[in-house]
C-alpha cells in the first residue's frame, strides 16, 4: 500500500514551477511548502538574492527557524555568534533568539524551515513582499522604511532589533 493510500490527506507535493514566489527586501522568496500543506507542522521557503543580501536582526516570538544551505554560502549571526554555512550546512535557531543571515555568494540558495507553520512568517512575507512576476532575483532592491518594516513584522510576531549584516564581507566571484 502506498503512502497516499495509507494517509490520503497527509501527502502533498508541487512542482517548482507551481511554487508561490515573492520579492521581499530585494530577495526572491519561494514557498516550497506552506502550513496548509503540512497540517500546520512547518513552512518551508527558499531564499535567493545577490551576494551580500541580508535582512535585519530580529527575534521570532512564536516560531523556531532552521536554515539549510543548498548551494553557495550563507553567514548566520545567532545572538553574537557568527556561523558560516556551506552546501549541506544547517543551523537551528529557537524562538526568542536574535538572528539574521547574509547570502555570501551569487547563486546561494538558503532554505528556511519555520515551525510551527502558518503562525507568522507566511502572512508577514505576503504583507512585506510582492508577488514575483517571474522567478528571478529582483533587479533592484526595494526601498525600506525601517519604522514601517518594524511595525509590519511586529504584527506577525517578529521583533526587528538591529540592522542587516554588512555586505562588505561577501565572497567575490
Amino acid at each position: 500500500m502506498s503512502i497516499t493510500e495509507q494517509h490520503p490527506d497527509a501527502v502533498s507535493s508541487r512542482k517548482d514551477s507551481e511554487a508561490e514566489a515573492l520579492w521581499i527586501l530585494g530577495g526572491l522568496y519561494t514557498w516550497k511548502a506552506k502550513a496548509a500543506q503540512t497540517g500546520g507542522a512547518y513552512s518551508l521557503c527558499e531564499v535567493q538574492g545577490p551576494a551580500g543580501f541580508s535582512i535585519p536582526r530580529h527575534i521570532h516570538d512564536r516560531e523556531d527557524e532552521a536554515f539549510f544551505v543548498g548551494s553557495g554560502q550563507a553567514t548566520l549571526v545567532v545572538n553574537e555568534e557568527e556561523l558560516v554555512l556551506r552546501p549541506g550546512g544547517f543551523a537551528f535557531v529557537p524562538r526568542g533568539t536574535v538572528h539574521t543571515f547574509r547570502l555570501d555568494e551569487e547563486g546561494t540558495k538558503l532554505l528556511l524551515l519555520v515551525t510551527p507553520g502558518g503562525v507568522g512568517h507566511e502572512a508577514m512575507f505576503a504583507e512585506m513582499g510582492q508577488p514575483a512576476t517571474e522567478p528571478v532575483i529582483p533587479r533592484t532592491p526595494s526601498d525600506v522604511d525601517p519604522e514601517k518594516l518594524g511595525a509590519l513584522a511586529a504584527r506577525h510576531g517578529t521583533r526587528i532589533v538591529g540592522p542587516p549584516m554588512d555586505a562588505a564581507a561577501v565572497v567575490s566571484g
